[in-house]
């Protein structure tokens, strides 16, 4: 428990702090009430059932005299409807303090699993090399909510330990039956619960499914996109979407909570209400008193509260206990980010600004190996790229082609060397470096939406340039096949482009990495799992832009490559020039 205290200590801010400081004043006064309630409950009994003592009584006989009296059977019925209007309160005083409860802990929970998504955001590249998409999902989802349920645990713990103590102390101050009467009200109080509630928790748990499947989605797709969403400095865009998903899942979590706890309030309010109805009915119909000892005693009182309360800690301990290890897993992942103050998304604002380069591009004596291997992918290897040149480059499988083009987009981390754009370092201007290169991989990554979000990709909906989107289209030669669409831009492609060829998947990604007007375009082996008509057809479009944009081609077929001015063969750890025209 000490542990997860000091946990909480670091991971929350002084906000949240400040909440849950306020949330444990709400238990304090949440506990008096309920004590308050129990005491009242014994006090009205005591005048119900035994007149003559509870005359006796200094308080009694004050309040008695105080409101001018004359009847003590009326005071008795007034005292019984007061007790009424006590637990009335009390209850909706705890309906508003659980409202405030959960608000917090699903708030808060969201907020978390969004840091997360950002702590992994806010990784290089290399991470997801060995990284295992499922823990990643499990992270920012599973993790969080078990994380809050927690947290959730915690504070209700909290509040039943407080309730308890002060019971205790009334109980240690003061050293039956409705039965069909009871029953026959609380079957009718569950049969219009179901009536009423029922509904609205059904539709809670459909948005509950609806958006938290959401969820997964934006997840999957960034995390099988992560190259193509950091090229394309797209990461807040993905959070957005996010985000905008879990909006609709708090609300639903946050409804099924609040509501699912709205029976045990209105049972405990009807069960009071009945009883008093009944001593009201009684003590009108001159019952004698002492009838009803049995039921009102002290210690049953008391046990209405105390006995559920301490059950309930009980269970949240074995609760705690239970979500520990998820909390401490999220813990941990936020190490860096509560470390370093890593907390915004600064370095991936979408900025339009270009990296201007004019004459050329160079790598110099580059020297890299994959994480956790001492394997030289390159040993002080350089290549020089001249803008407006078309840039082939070829080597076995294994020598380090796409890795040229993963270092010249920066996703990996390289051991010693520099990549200079007209003699600028690219690192000291990376977000505008990466702004002036449309990037084309083997395997275009398709968003599970229409061609016009494909080709646009990561700007949002009401600020994609329609004009601009048919412009490339034309570019990549496949304006004519969506305008036979029957829903043209708005067609919808499937899950990872099913829908479409590989060919026509191709094309939208080469509109898309026009889109942002770029000065270079990188093809990793852009039509490498195309069959040969359907490349030379794709290479026929590339090649339309010789002269205008500077193009580096990485491929294993001799033909696809045959046009370029210049070939750089990658072997031996270096990428020498085989030819230039």
């Amino acid at each position: 428990m000490k542990r997860i205290l000091q946990k909480l200590n670091v991971l929350l801010d002084k906000k949240q702090k400040r909440s849950m400081l306020g949330l444990m004043v709400l238990m304090v006064i949440s506990a008096a009430l309920q004590t308050l309630g129990v005491g009242m409950l014994v006090a009205v009994v005591q005048v119900v059932i035994d007149p003559v003592t509870a005359q006796n009584s200094e308080m009694v006989r004050v309040v008695y005299d105080l409101l001018g009296f004359q009847n003590y059977q009326v005071f008795s019925v007034l005292v019984m409807l007061g007790l009424i209007i006590v637990f009335a309160v009390k209850n909706i005083f705890l309906y508003v303090q659980q409202k405030l409860t959960f608000a917090f802990v699903y708030t808060n929970q969201f907020r978390t699993s969004e840091r997360m998504m950002r702590n992994y955001l806010r990784r290089g590249y290399e991470f997801y090399l060995n990284a295992d998409t499922a823990v990643v999902q499990r992270s920012i989802t599973s993790d969080v909510n078990n994380m809050y349920a927690l947290i959730l645990a915690l504070l209700q713990l909290m509040s039943d330990i407080v309730i308890s103590l002060f019971v205790s102390i009334y109980c240690l101050s003061k050293s039956g039956t409705m039965t069909i009467l009871l029953a026959v009200v609380l079957l009718a109080l569950m049969y219009m619960i179901k009536r009423v509630l029922k509904p609205i928790m059904y539709k809670a748990g459909e948005d509950n499914q609806n958006y938290y499947s959401g969820l997964f989605k934006w997840i999957s797709q960034t995390v099988q996109g992560i190259k193509e969403v950091k090229v394309s400095c797209k990461e807040q865009y993905f959070v957005d979407e996010y985000k905008k998903c879990g909006e609709g899942y708090v609300n639903a979590v946050q409804k099924y909570s609040l509501y699912n706890n709205i029976p045990k309030l209105l049972i405990e309010s009807a069960c009071v209400a009945v009883m008093m109805i009944y001593m009201i009915a009684l003590t009108v119909m001159g019952k004698s008193s002492e009838d009803m000892l049995e039921i009102f005693s002290t210690l049953a009182a008391a046990a209405f509260v105390l006995l559920p309360s301490v059950n309930r800690i009980n269970n949240q301990i074995t609760s705690i206990s239970y979500f520990e290890p998820f909390f401490m897993g999220v813990s941990d992942n936020l190490q860096e980010e509560i470390s370093e103050g890593k907390v915004d998304m600064s370095f991936a604002s979408d900025t339009d600004e270009k990296l201007p380069v004019h004459e050329k591009i160079e790598m110099k004596d580059i020297t890299y190996a994959y994480p956790n291997t001492d394997r030289l992918i390159f040993d002080h290897a350089s290549m020089e790229i001249p803008i407006g040149k078309s840039v082939g480059i070829v080597g076995t499988s294994g020598a380090g082609k796409s890795t040229v083009v993963d270092v010249l987009l920066g996703l990996l981390e390289i051991r010693e060397g520099e990549i200079f754009a007209d003699g600028v370092n690219v690192k000291s201007n990376y977000r505008s470096w990466l702004k002036n290169i449309g990037y084309i991989p083997q395997m275009i990554f398709m968003l599970d939406d229409n061609i016009r979000s494909n080709v646009a990709f990561g700007v949002p909906k009401d600020k994609i340039d329609e004009e601009r989107v048919w412009q490339v289209l034309k570019d990549a030669q496949l304006d004519e096949f969506v305008r036979s669409l029957p829903e043209g831009l708005d067609t919808g492609i499937g899950e990872r482009g099913i829908r479409l060829s590989g060919g026509q998947r191709q094309r939208i990604g080469i509109a898309r990495a026009l889109y942002h007007g770029p000065e270079i375009l990188v093809l990793d082996e852009a039509t490498s799992a195309l069959d040969n008509d359907t490349e030379k057809a794709i290479m026929d479009s590339i090649n339309r832009f010789r002269g205008e944009k500077t193009l580096i081609i990485i491929a294993h077929r001799l033909q696809t490559i045959e046009k370029c001015d210049m070939v750089y063969r990658v072997e031996d750890g270096k990428m020498k020039l085989e030819k230039q025209i």
